[in-house]
């Protein structure tokens, strides 16, 4: 079980090679997920530390080992070239049988226009099913498809469930987006829950957009009668499901590098 005191915010680098918003954001993600590494010359390494943490130093046969470092490739060449300022990773095996990977994109998209629903509507494609919900920023659209693709590292062809949540910040150019995808039904609706939860926590840092959030870190206990910080439980994961669960949400503050554009669209491609 995760103690407390490993859930303290704390604040998260954008990658400085994609857009950016010039302003810090809060969201909350899951705990147990790690931040991927894209990086050419060392992702191979740090996805064989993060095999080796996440199954405590278990053998794993070689073959589901191979798997799961094809499926993190995968999650490295998606990352890529999607333009992803964090994404995020999680591995671990199904009770059902076999590995599991899957990965949290989170990027942002802006072009000087004002950021609304209707455009994002204008851009989706007419298949799939697609949503409003609510989140602390105001609404957003959920678009869920199904597509098939080449599974990493094999000659399998798999489908999978692309979720992708669309959250434009008000008065600013500037939309998160949030993209995840899975191949395994029993997991699809708890992912989607999992993914609209990061989603509706997704916070500004502006005095003038309302209340900031607590950071337990500035915190006095004193006041709050709690050092203990902010977190909401996951969705539960019903059998078979993924033996290592999605972990809770804690809140996280994703800060611009610091060479942060001074207008807006600065840095758009």
């Amino acid at each position: 079980m995760t103690r407390i005191d490993e859930l303290a915010a704390q604040r998260t680098e954008l990658n400085p090679d994609v857009p950016f918003p010039p302003f810090p954001l809060w969201i909350s993600v899951p705990s147990s997920w790690s931040p991927l590494d894209s990086n050419p010359g060392t992702w191979r390494r740090s996805a064989d530390d993060l095999i080796d943490t996440t199954f405590r130093g278990a053998r794993l046969p070689a073959r589901e080992r191979r798997e799961i470092v094809g499926l993190l490739e995968g999650l490295v060449a998606d990352c890529q070239r999607a333009g992803a300022a964090l994404s995020l990773v999680t591995v671990g095996r199904r009770a059902a049988g076999g590995a599991a990977s899957f990965g949290l994109h989170v990027a942002f998209a802006g072009d000087g226009r004002p950021a609304s629903l209707g455009r994002i509507h204008d851009i989706l494609p007419r298949t799939g099913v697609t949503s409003e919900i609510n989140t602390a920023t105001g609404p957003g659209v959920l678009h869920r498809d199904r597509m098939t693709m080449m599974v990493p590292g094999t000659a399998q062809v798999a489908a999978l469930t692309s979720i992708q949540i669309f959250v434009p910040i008000p008065d600013t150019s500037w939309t998160v987006v949030l993209s995840t995808a899975s191949a395994y039904p029993e997991l699809t609706d708890p992912l989607e829950a999992l993914v609209r939860s990061v989603a509706e926590s997704i916070r500004t840092d502006d005095e003038d957009r309302g209340e900031r959030p607590t950071d337990p870190a500035e915190t006095d206990p004193a006041e709050t009668g709690s050092a203990e910080p902010e977190f909401t439980p996951s969705p539960s994961l019903a059998a078979p499901g993924f033996e290592r669960g999605f972990g809770t949400l804690v809140q996280r503050r994703l800060d611009p590098p610091a060479d942060e554009p001074d207008e807006f669209g600065e840095r758009l491609p």
